[in-house]
């Protein structure tokens, strides 16, 4: 009685467990591919706290334009001869109250202010790239997981129509037309498809890992794609343009050289003066040594301008220019390099589209006659029209002919894909 019970309560308590561990079903398509990348993926964060970064390194150089305010206190013992202030190298309590304020720095501060506005834009423009390099990077990914979900798809026909033509054999063997070596190849035959098929099994389970791990869902999640097939996904459409002046990369590359011009003129006002006004509050107890009673006080108030210049002879402020002064004419080269770069490449791949695209066309057309050339052939070989060896040859050409067709579609997806990452430019508002 009591093992009866005991095992109704296991029964119990494992029908309630039980939900805890079915996988998370997650739907997909390419837009909730698309969107789950750019909520999720860690690399939008990172972009956007750099965003953040460069609007606080504005404020902070805003800053610079305010007041600034300084205390100090201090407990000190001078010692000399022939001080005319009574008191002087007595034990001395001092603190210190001021304020400066610069009023003409000769652009140190304006230079610093540009730079950092040129900083924010660069983060901005950067962080379209990254959504874009992430648009990129899901699509292909979410593509990889329908050519790999394709050629399971073929290798599973694959296997079946092997099996076909054995079964086709057998009904041959029964009749007395065919030798056992014959019978032999065919079992040889079925055999070699395995390997296809548990390769493909492999490929298809990475995919999704590397799909779930960008979008950042659980590894045991089971991936409900709404598209399971490269043949239903649509060509998108393009204006065939190949001007890549307002590429996102190449806008990044311009404020860059943007940036390290202003970096020259900032290097050069720091070879110049400083004018600013000061006033300083200066309380001071004279004391009767260190622990000893106070002698006197005395108060202070210092007002006036100021007017600071330093000159190392060394030469390091000119150094410092001629080394932003290269730097400079750096990414003047950078930027004429990787604008050829860009429009070479965007004309190489619409070279390649258009013979993927072409390819294409052949490929299904070759798919369609190898399909009814192995229809045929499968229906003489029960007669004994055709051999074995031209049976297994005309399935395999079908076999091939999908396998290419997929990789072709997959091949010509990426393009498309890489022809939009080149073509991505900023908006309109200049973010």
């Amino acid at each position: 009685m009591m093992r009866n019970k005991f095992k109704s309560l296991i029964c119990i308590t494992s029908f309630a467990l039980s939900p805890l561990s079915f996988a998370q079903v997650v739907n997909l398509n390419e837009a909730k591919v698309i969107e789950m990348a750019l909520k999720r993926n860690e690399a939008m964060g990172i972009s956007q706290a750099e965003i953040e970064i460069a609007n606080s390194k504005i404020d902070a150089a805003t800053s610079s334009l305010l007041p600034t305010l300084s205390i100090q206190a201090q407990v000190q013992k001078s010692s000399g001869r022939g001080n005319a202030a009574p008191n002087a190298y007595d034990w001395n309590e001092r603190a210190t109250i001021g304020v400066s304020q610069p009023i003409y720095t000769f652009g140190k501060i304006s230079s610093a202010i540009d730079i950092a506005k040129v900083s924010q834009k660069i983060s901005k423009s950067q962080a379209l790239a990254t959504k874009a390099d992430i648009v990129n990077t899901a699509r292909k990914l979410y593509y990889r997981v329908l050519f790999s979900s394709d050629i399971l798809r073929v290798s599973k026909e694959s296997f079946e129509n092997a099996n076909q033509n054995k079964k086709t054999l057998e009904k041959r063997v029964a009749y007395g037309r065919i030798s056992r070596n014959d019978n032999l190849k065919m079992q040889a035959d079925v055999a070699s498809r395995k390997p296809l098929l548990i390769d493909s099994e492999k490929n298809l389970n990475i995919a999704k890992f590397d799909l779930m791990n960008f979008i950042n869902i659980p590894e045991s999640s089971e991936l409900n794609l709404e598209v399971n097939s490269l043949r239903k996904v649509s060509l998108s459409e393009d204006d065939g343009l190949s001007t890549v002046e307002n590429n996102i990369d190449i806008k990044i590359l311009t404020e860059n050289l943007k940036l390290s011009e202003l970096a020259v003129d900032n290097e050069r006002s720091n070879r110049m003066p400083t004018l600013s006004a000061f006033a300083n509050f200066t309380p001071s107890n004279y004391k009767d040594g260190f622990l000893g009673d106070k002698i006197k006080d005395q108060k202070d108030l210092t007002f006036g301008v100021m007017f600071t210049f330093e000159w190392p002879f060394g030469g390091s402020l000119n150094d410092a220019v001629q080394i932003k002064k290269t730097q400079s004419r750096i990414a003047k080269l950078q930027l004429d390099m990787e604008t050829r770069n860009q429009r070479v490449k965007l004309l190489k791949l619409y070279r390649q589209k258009e013979s993927l695209e072409r390819k294409l066309e052949s490929e299904l057309r070759a798919i369609e006659l190898a399909l009814s050339s192995y229809k045929v052939s499968l229906g003489a070989f029960a007669t004994g029209g055709v051999s074995q060896l031209q049976l297994n040859d005309s399935e395999l050409l079908l076999t091939n002919n999908k396998i290419n067709y997929a990789g072709t579609k997959l091949e010509l997806l990426n393009t498309m894909v890489d022809i939009q990452r080149i073509k991505t430019e900023s908006s309109k508002r200049g973010e």
